[in-house]
């Protein structure tokens, strides 16, 4: 009877252990293996979708870098009298003002070296897609006054996607006068030659203005 008893508990234990162990297969096989492929699957699937989106605007930017890089050198525009501030406002309005969602002009006073004058302009702008930024962009180098497009960047205005949606628009621009034919050369504020005095008549410091819209005008 004792003999029995033992085995009786012997059995039990066992019994309870493969029960466990059995519980803790199923747990595996049904409940926690799935989870777990559904969750690397998911990850992946985002991590792909946002590498694609990175390569994209990584192709896209340096395609528009390369187009910049090859205008650099080609001689587009007329070098106008100084001051040709009025007229450069209005071809960037004409541009940009008049198909733009909202932009942004900031510029500061002309700098002067030589019989060079240099303005350069800070401008940003929101359109409602990535080919109306690249038409926009087209344009500025095809301006009618000369100028050099810098430190340019395109970015999505709300989501992660160049190819949809509008999208943001940063870059530098200079446009480039002379002093020769000139009535006056007000307000230039002149590099320093070397000597330790600004060249030119009218030296003045530096200041910057703005102007902006949050929506685009009517031609």
């Amino acid at each position: 009877m004792k003999l029995n008893r033992e085995i009786s508990k012997k059995g039990t234990v066992i019994f309870f252990i493969l029960l466990v162990a059995f519980l803790g297969l199923l747990y595996y096989e049904v409940v926690y293996l799935p989870l777990e492929n559904e969750m690397a699957s998911y990850d992946t699937t985002e991590l792909d979708s946002e590498m694609q989106l990175e390569q994209a605007r990584a192709m896209k930017i340096k395609a528009m870098n390369e187009e910049m890089a090859k205008n650099k050198g080609a001689a587009v525009g007329i070098v106008a009298t100084y001051n040709n501030l009025k007229n450069e406002m209005k071809a960037l309005n004409d541009i940009v003002g008049n198909h733009a969602d909202t932009y942004n002009f900031s510029f500061e006073d002309p700098v002067g070296s030589g019989t060079t004058v240099r303005r350069n302009m800070t401008i940003s702008f929101t359109v409602d897609s990535y080919a109306s930024a690249e038409d926009i962009i087209k344009q500025l180098y095809s301006c009618e006054y000369r100028l050099l497009i810098s430190d340019m960047t395109i970015s999505p205005n709300q989501n992660d996607n160049l190819e949809e949606g509008a999208v943001d628009v940063n870059m530098n621009v200079t446009f480039f006068e002379t002093t020769e034919g000139a009535d006056t050369e007000e307000g230039i504020v002149w590099e320093d030659d070397g000597s330790g005095a600004s060249a030119g008549a009218g030296a003045s410091s530096s200041s910057s203005s703005s102007v902006s819209s949050s929506s685009a005008s009517g031609s």
